[in-house]
């Protein structure tokens, strides 16, 4: 009866938030998605791409192909359009936010031609400055839209605790490119008060079902709203940057391909985030050397409970931060990424990761783990 009262109370506030054309953070100058659902009505197959971290990828769900939001909302699309081809692409990546988002953009989404993409980062973004998050971000708008049928974008802001997911950023980014957001934080917080005690996980962030059923009940009252619209039409200029568009391009290759000496090994892994092999070592001293043309770089890697440390230099000099020393600690194994999101010379660079002999305290041990070398800020044909 009480999550019924919450429910009821969630879509009434949306209800009085739609009418007055502001969802919580003023979007009457946004365009709205109904090219999407005039796909479904024509009878055209279509696809749904649920683009972000671990809560889209299901983290909390007791099922994440059953329970989350993300197939929840899929759910609920398929049962107004039975006779539609709607197929769901998960694209979620725990830990991860919009920098690595703007690099793993084309491989992981784009090349699939979605319809409707949902774009969920400010839980992770959270852990980056606020300039490096819109660059990123800004990069992942602008691959999506700046192609011959770029699909609908839907930015979602889920909940924390402390509030502190930096909106703002996202808004900055969203509002100049005219994209409709769902600030899912405020939504939770009307509905039942103190959501991180009923609905979410012990770390206050990743929803368990009731929470993922709360989240898919606002985005599918949303997508109730937008089928009836007229759609928007397509822009007819494609506006500059609004801060900069060097994270539009970037490759990723595998840190096991790279030559690398004999106090490296390879890890196989099984982890559709990382490669089939990450690169390791626990040796200090033990580095290894790569040459880039970008003006952004990175990595993702594995941390876990026996995870060393590790430095990076660029051109010989310490990197700027996050990259000058990295600690590969945690207590339980996932993946991270670290990246300079923009802001190096154009040419080419000399990047060396050298495992260093200082460790977490908490640590058990010296591991490094490499995963995905990142670089960005590519000029669009060496891609």
């Amino acid at each position: 009866m009480k999550n019924y009262r919450y429910a009821r109370i969630a879509l009434l506030t949306l209800t009085i938030t739609f009418l007055f054309s502001t969802f919580s953070i003023g979007q009457a100058n946004r365009r709205n998605i109904g090219a999407f659902f005039d796909k479904l009505r024509a009878g055209k197959p279509v696809t749904v791409a649920y683009f972000g971290g671990s809560i889209t990828a299901g983290a909390g769900a007791s099922d994440a192909n059953k329970t989350s939001y993300r197939a929840l909302v899929t759910s609920w699309l398929r049962s107004r359009y039975p006779q539609a081809n709607i197929t769901e692409l998960n694209a979620g990546a725990s830990g991860t936010g919009s920098a690595y988002a703007s690099i793993r953009a084309r491989r992981d989404v784009i090349t699939n031609k979605p319809d409707l993409v949902f774009l969920e980062f400010t839980p992770n973004d959270a852990n980056f400055t606020g300039d490096a998050v819109k660059r990123s971000l800004e990069g992942v708008i602008r691959q999506f839209l700046n192609g011959p049928q770029p699909p609908e974008i839907v930015m979602l802001y889920p909940a924390l605790p402390a509030r502190d997911a930096r909106i703002e950023w996202h808004e900055a980014i969203a509002q100049y490119y005219g994209i409709p957001a769902i600030n899912l934080q405020d939504l939770m917080q009307t509905a039942s008060g103190q959501p991180t005690k009923s609905v979410f996980g012990k770390d206050g962030i990743c929803p368990l079902d009731e929470g993922h059923k709360f989240y898919a009940g606002f985005i599918t009252a949303f997508l109730a709203e937008q089928e009836k619209l007229k759609s928007s039409p397509l822009a007819k200029v494609f506006p500059p940057a609004l801060v900069s568009d060097e994270m539009t391009y970037g490759e990723m290759k595998p840190f096991a391909e790279i030559k690398h000496g004999a106090e490296w090994r390879t890890e196989p892994i099984n982890d559709r985030a990382m490669p089939a092999a990450l690169l390791a070592s626990d040796k200090a001293g033990a580095q290894i050397e790569m040459t880039f043309e970008g003006t952004a770089i990175g990595f993702t890697y594995r941390l876990g409970p026996d995870g060393g440390m590790l430095e990076c230099l660029i051109d010989g000099k310490p990197a700027p931060a996050p990259l000058a020393q990295v600690d590969g600690y945690k207590s339980s194994a996932h993946i991270s990424t670290q990246i300079i999101a923009g802001g190096l010379s154009s040419g080419e660079h000399k990047l060396t990761i050298r495992v260093i002999s200082e460790k977490n305290a908490k640590s058990t041990g010296h591991q490094v783990r490499l995963g995905y070398l990142l670089v960005g800020g590519l000029r669009q044909d060496r891609l």
